[in-house]
């Protein structure tokens, strides 16, 4: 029998060193008194889906490719961590976006002339589209999917067209199964306190023509805030490389835990080695299904809780290609593709053409996603069937000729939490829950968004707490 070997007490422990469990850090300031707590990462590195691969003259991001800059907290922590200096903005020809059906990328349109002239919808849909401030708005606070509020109000065959590919990029998900309230809460805010969402986009776009370093910010649509995409010189994974820096002191990977439990008021976790630490607090930042199995012997009713929240499998596939090898101008971010189409491919980023130095001279790099909530077999392709189909999917949209001149594969089991219907009771329960066990915090993507903004907002809101728990 191993013999357990205690630390010190610790005033707090983070479980997870992802961008939420670094942020919470960052925020409390452990980097000013780094003995009191401790960060445990189970894999060899932190920053869970943030990645960058720099091969080849390739500068490859691992899972997110940006947040957007609307979040002043995001870009205080970027100023704290003095990286305002490297921060990038997205080219702005990524303004432009495709979308593909019967075969043919066509542009995303984004004004009212647009959406007449577009190839995407028949003339009645365009009429119905065109109706949408003359909906009735539901007042009701009922739970709604994505794509039936979506149908309600543009019509089913623009829901289909242009929400039902955007969920599947922004989620990777099916629009009939998430909940509107939960994945854009704003959206409906929207359709209440306007009554349209045209009205809301005219009213928001006046409200919010402000102005950032002397250029105007893009004040956004009714589906939430504006913002620039933006990422760093090289790679996010800046962000990830200067908040471990800075907290190397209280990180700990390789230290998986394997267990939770009380114990004369403290929490007791152990890491299946022999070890464990006593700590005041406890901050849950790993993915929910990793928490239900640390949590399972402490609270068999917490466990249930988090494995009720499911995620979307990702597969990302990046390629590296000669220029004169692809026949498409690549002249925008990219393109979705709806479900109807009956690929399996969701989705390609033209990432070379919205950030710099994101491939050698002379070359341009993609990334394209395959699997999601509708096709989670995907990720379990060998990486040879996984090329091929996304060769066969998108090189006649392109016109790729050749083989790619690099390529590498990344697979995320937990890729993006689901928000389906009826999340926000499994949130509330999940909360009701953790607060029955005093000194116990939740923090993560899987709960309030997905985005790192959403994380670092989230963080923070933590942080808050402990620190008024502490006073």
């Amino acid at each position: 029998m191993r013999m357990l070997i205690a630390e010190n007490d610790l005033d707090g422990l983070i479980v997870g060193g992802g961008i939420s469990g670094l942020a919470v850090a960052h925020w409390l300031r452990l980097h000013e008194s780094p003995g009191s707590w401790q960060l445990w990462e189970a894999s060899a590195r932190v920053g869970g889906t943030i990645g960058t691969d720099r091969v080849q003259g390739y500068s490859i991001d691992w899972g997110p490719n940006g947040f957007l800059d609307r979040e002043p907290l995001t870009l205080k922590m970027v100023e704290e961590l003095d990286l305002t200096s490297r921060l990038e903005r997205a080219d702005e020809r990524s303004e432009k976006r495709f979308i593909l059906k019967a075969g043919r990328l066509h542009p995303v349109p984004f004004s009212p002339p647009a959406m007449l002239k577009t190839g995407l919808l028949r003339p009645h849909e365009k009429l119905r589209l065109f109706a949408e401030p003359f909906i009735p708005a539901r007042r009701d606070d009922e739970d709604e999917s994505v794509f039936d509020f979506a149908a309600r109000r543009i019509g089913g065959a623009a829901a289909a067209t242009f929400v039902d590919p955007m969920v599947s990029g922004v989620f990777g998900g099916l629009a009939r199964e998430l909940s509107l309230p939960s994945c854009f809460p704003i959206m409906r805010e929207m359709e209440l306190r306007y009554g349209s969402l045209v009205k809301a986009l005219i009213a928001r776009r006046r409200e919010r023509r402000v102005q950032s370093d002397g250029m105007q910010k893009k004040s956004g649509g009714p589906a939430g805030p504006g913002g620039w995409l933006t990422s760093f010189q090289t790679g996010l994974d800046v962000l990830v490389t200067a908040l471990s820096e800075r907290l190397h002191p209280i990180i700990r990977v390789g230290q998986p835990v394997t267990g939770i439990s009380r114990s004369g008021g403290m929490w007791e976790v152990h890491d299946g080695q022999g070890r464990r630490v006593r700590a005041r607090r406890l901050v849950i930042a790993c993915p929910t299904g990793a928490a239900a199995r640390i949590t399972k012997q402490l609270d068999p009713d917490l466990s249930a809780a988090f494995s009720a929240i499911p995620y979307a499998a990702i597969a990302v596939v990046a390629s590296g290609h000669r220029r004169q090898e692809i026949a498409h101008p690549l002249d925008g971010f990219g393109f979705l593709i709806p479900r109807s189409e009956g690929l399996r491919t969701l989705g390609s980023i033209w990432t070379s053409s919205i950030f710099a130095g994101r491939a050698p001279e002379g070359h341009i790099q993609l990334r394209t996603m395959l699997g999601g909530a509708g096709d989670p077999s995907a990720i379990d392709l060998p990486d040879e069937e996984l090329w091929a189909t996304v060769q066969r999917e998108i090189s006649p949209l392109l016109g790729i000729s050749g083989e790619p001149a690099f390529l590498r594969i990344y697979r995320w089991q937990e890729g993006i939490p689901q928000f389906t219907l009826g999340h926000r009771e499994r949130r509330r329960r999940l909360e009701e829950l953790a607060a029955r066990n005093h000194g116990l915090y939740l923090v993560g993507n899987a709960y309030y968004g997905v985005g790192l903004n959403d994380c670092v907002k989230m963080a923070h809101a933590v942080a808050g707490r402990i620190k008024g728990a502490c006073a």
